[in-house]
């Protein structure tokens, strides 16, 4: 499935769309170029998750620099960032916290979203599905594209 987006006013409707698709939650190998979106579809996404369960919005930030961010909402969202890392070795990701939290994700039907998943073995991660970004052909267009499903 692949979803195109004129601009970013056009977020919230393919984090809707995912959630409906994604109702019990995963784990999402995020996809592009720097500066593609990623961060910003996964604040659209918590956004919508958060509106539909009348919840409280988290500040979600990226997490390039921490690695990690988990935004304390129900269902659990946890935000990876391995762009920085290389974690060919399994017990890197054990030393970032990525398997609590997958764990915490996987127990509540959470959600776990990966930017550069690349950076880690694939097959390590135990992903849900891989969503691919890039850059439409008009200023402020993107193209978001679930490519490959691992289940």
């Amino acid at each position: 499935m692949t979803f195109r987006i004129r601009n970013i006013h056009e977020l919230p409707a393919s984090a809707t769309w995912f959630l409906k698709e994604y109702p019990k939650g995963g784990v999402f190998g995020l996809r592009g170029s720097l500066g593609v979106g990623k961060t910003t579809w996964v604040k659209s996404v918590v956004t919508e998750l958060v509106k539909q369960r009348n919840g409280q919005m988290p500040r979600v930030v990226s997490p390039s620099f921490v690695v990690h961010q988990s935004y304390g909402t129900n269902p659990p969202v946890e935000h990876f960032d391995f762009y920085r890392l290389e974690l060919k070795d399994p017990s890197s990701l054990i030393e970032i916290g990525y398997w609590d939290a997958f764990e915490k994700a996987t127990h509540e039907h959470g959600y776990v979203f990966v930017e550069w998943p690349e950076k880690a073995n694939l097959e390590q991660l135990k992903l849900s599905a891989e969503i691919v970004f890039s850059f439409g052909p008009d200023e402020g267009s993107r193209s978001i594209e679930i490519k490959t499903v691992f289940r």
